[in-house]
Order: structure tokens, then C-alpha cells, then sequence
């Protein structure tokens, strides 16, 4: 049902529900015309029926999202979120928000590298700011 509640707001408006307006997530009580094909829906709606509050109090649907972690390419580059809702532009270039620091600091986003003391394999990487 989420799915579906996802699919039809996306193809009405364009956006998915985790950036959506209070507005929209303060009409929870629509998803109950779907209790009969959801034994989840059915139940709170049951319960919702047996309590007055219901008729004043609002429902709301609750928005949950889940990012990608951090993509770490053969070239220590980090790939950040796809589809990022808050890139920024930064000298001429577009620049994940949640990393402008880097840029700031070091003047590009720091790569990841082994350790140059002792076998690769028993190193973690570690952060460096290194050219391009």
C-alpha cells in the first residue's frame, strides 16, 4: 500500500511522499477507503472507527525514507546520494551540501586512500584531500 500510495502521489504531482508538505502527509485518514485489499489499513481503521476522536482528530501518514550510503569508486572517489535533493553549486560545479566543508577546507572533496604503513589488506582507509 505504501508502494502504491508512493506511485499514484509521484504520477500526480511529480514528487515522491518523503519531501511532501504537512499538507499532505495530514490526510492520512484517505488511506483508509484502502482497507479491503490491506489487513494492516483494516486493522487501523478499525480501531480508528471504534474511537470518536477520529471524527476531530486529524490522521497522518507517517514518512520514512531510506538514503544510499556512500558509493566508494576504484579511484577513491565517494559517489553520493543519486537524485540528491540538496546539491548546491560551488566554484561553477554542482557540490553535495552535506560535504561542502571538504570543498571549503581543502578546495575539493577528499578522497579515500589505503595506508601507505603496513599490508593493504589489514588497513582501513582513511580521508585525505588529494588532487584530482
Amino acid at each position: 500500500m505504501v508502494e502504491l500510495a508512493q506511485t499514484m502521489h509521484h504520477l500526480r504531482t511529480g514528487r515522491y511522499l518523503a519531501y511532501a508538505p504537512p499538507k499532505v502527509l495530514r490526510r492520512g485518514r484517505s488511506m483508509f477507503w484502502l482497507a479491503p485489499f490491506d489487513a494492516g489499513i483494516r486493522q487501523a481503521a478499525g480501531r480508528a472507527l471504534r474511537d470518536p476522536r477520529i471524527v476531530t482528530n486529524r490522521v497522518h501518514l507517517q514518512s520514512v525514507m531510506i538514503i544510499q550510503p556512500i558509493d566508494l569508486l576504484p579511484d577513491g572517489r565517494q559517489n553520493m546520494c543519486d537524485g540528491c535533493p540538496d546539491m548546491t553549486a560551488w566554484n561553477g560545479n554542482l557540490a553535495w551540501s552535506c560535504r561542502l566543508e571538504e570543498c571549503l577546507q581543502f578546495g575539493q572533496f577528499v578522497r579515500t586512500v589505503p595506508r601507505c604503513d603496513g599490508p593493504a589488506s589489514a588497513a582501513p582507509p582513511r580521508a585525505v584531500a588529494s588532487p584530482s
